[in-house]
């Protein structure tokens, strides 16, 4: 089992200019992530948005093209050129910046509107996490995160399985069930917290494996309530 977060050379070994075809087609078809939905339906057009360790830059990228200004920070440099290299083909505007998030960020005081990370913060310890927090709430007076959430049952189930085969490939990843504790010692009130992404939990087991039928099933049976099944926690918070 792997037990530390991964390095910035070894998270740009999951990110090359290779993607952008297919970051491309996924953009231009609107077939979003769910963490991209979830930004698209909190912000507004002409807000700034900070996205921290923006990945692919993918949600970026859609809340650009969608009339935001967004800004993409990663600490990974193959993340940002690939982000770069979509940009320049869909003639998107969009702002890269090469920094670490754990650091203190090159941004002046409340430079944006809203400042959001999806899959990040699971990667640290939960002193690190309320740090980080705090960190990241100078520069915005609004808070989103997006995690994976420990109440999810076919992700934890198969985050475990793969670990124990030694097949995970992420590091060091700490679900949660709740952030709002840390989310009030960071300095903001927590508006909202729910789970999305129900269906993608699915994925993280083997199409075979009968708690993914079942599973299948049943969400297919509940889809107006989740039940907290989501393998996403999305945590809303305001800076007090």
């Amino acid at each position: 089992m792997m037990t530390k977060p991964l390095t910035a050379e070894e998270w740009g070994g999951h990110y090359n200019t290779s993607l952008v075809e297919g970051l491309m087609a996924a953009l231009r078809q609107k077939e979003y992530l769910w963490q991209t939905q979830q930004m698209l339906e909190l912000t507004s057009v002409g807000e700034s948005v900070l996205e921290v360790g923006s990945g692919t830059g993918a949600t970026s990228l859609a809340l650009a093209l969608s009339g935001r200004k967004a800004t993409a920070l990663d600490f990974a440099q193959p993340c940002l050129d690939l982000a770069v290299l979509a940009a320049t083909r869909l003639e998107c505007p969009i702002d890269v910046v090469l920094a670490d998030a754990t650091q203190e960020l090159p941004f002046e005081d409340s430079a944006f509107d809203w400042v959001f990370q999806a899959g990040l913060l699971e990667h640290f310890e939960r002193e690190t996490r309320v740090q980080l927090l705090k960190n990241w709430g100078r520069v915005a007076s609004r808070m989103v995160s997006i995690i994976p959430n420990a109440a999810s049952i076919a992700y934890r189930y198969g985050k475990a399985r793969m670990e124990k085969n030694g097949s995970w490939p992420y590091g060091l990843e700490l679900p949660q069930y709740s952030l709002k504790n840390e989310f009030l010692e960071a300095g903001y009130k927590v508006t909202d917290e729910f789970t999305i992404g129900e269906e993608h939990s699915l994925t993280f087991l083997p199409r075979w494996h009968p708690l993914r039928q079942i599973l299948k099933w049943w969400i297919k049976q509940n889809d107006e309530d989740n039940c907290g099944q989501g393998y996403l926690l999305v945590t809303i918070g305001e800076r007090i």
